[in-house]
């Protein structure tokens, strides 16, 4: 399993966990697990076809933001709260890892719709093999677990929730959903607050320095 789809999907597609079009709606703490994060937090929301994931930027001018990717109108746009500014941001690459990777149509027989992805995306020059290791339970739910090992022998696991059908953790990367509360999500949660003016991108660049 490519090292590069767990890495994109701990650091980006995460960062704007999205897309999911997700029967079941449900909420959860997004902690990283990575060695030096402390277990920083950062929440995530699903709600069928609609996804948002509250963060907080490294960046303390960026302040607290929230992205929020709708399946049904094909957009993903960044909330900006302390600026109360939002921008519409293009991301067919990311939506496609995400569709592919994240969220997980057969979460018995994963191993080949991820492999599909990574030679479709050009991304599988280290595959070297990914296997079902079997059913596992994290935090309380039941999970099937996977394991990927690249050409170069480095090994790492992959957990997917079977309700949720989506992935819930990965030691190579490391990040996991917890505390999951499964029910449906206000509709609030999902669309940009009235008066946040719109951010023009374009118009920003064109500004004198």
């Amino acid at each position: 399993m490519n090292r590069w789809i767990l890495r994109v999907s701990c650091s980006v597609a995460l960062l704007l966990i999205a897309q999911g079009v997700l029967a079941q709606e449900f909420s959860a703490d997004v902690v990283n697990t990575k060695p030096g994060s402390r277990g920083q937090l950062s929440k995530v929301y699903a709600a069928k076809d609609k996804v948002r994931f509250e963060v907080t930027s490294d960046n303390p001018a960026m302040g607290p933001s929230a992205v929020i990717f709708d399946d049904a109108r094909h957009t993903h746009t960044l909330v900006m709260a302390d600026r109360h500014m939002y921008m519409d941001v293009p991301t067919p690459t990311v939506k496609y890892i995400i569709t592919n990777y994240w969220r997980v149509q057969d979460v018995n027989d994963a191993c080949p719709a991820w492999k599909k992805m990574s030679e479709e995306t050009g991304t599988d020059k280290n595959w070297g093999s990914c296997t079902k290791i079997g059913n596992d339970t994290l935090n309380g739910r039941n999970t099937v677990k996977y394991e990927g090992v690249s050409k170069k022998g480095e090994k790492m696991h992959v957990w997917v929730d079977t309700k949720l059908h989506v992935v819930v953790k990965t030691d190579e990367g490391g990040f996991e959903l917890r505390n999951i509360q499964e029910g449906s999500q206000p509709s609030s949660l999902f669309e940009v607050p009235a008066g946040y003016i719109k951010f023009d991108m374009g118009g920003a660049m064109r500004q004198p320095h």
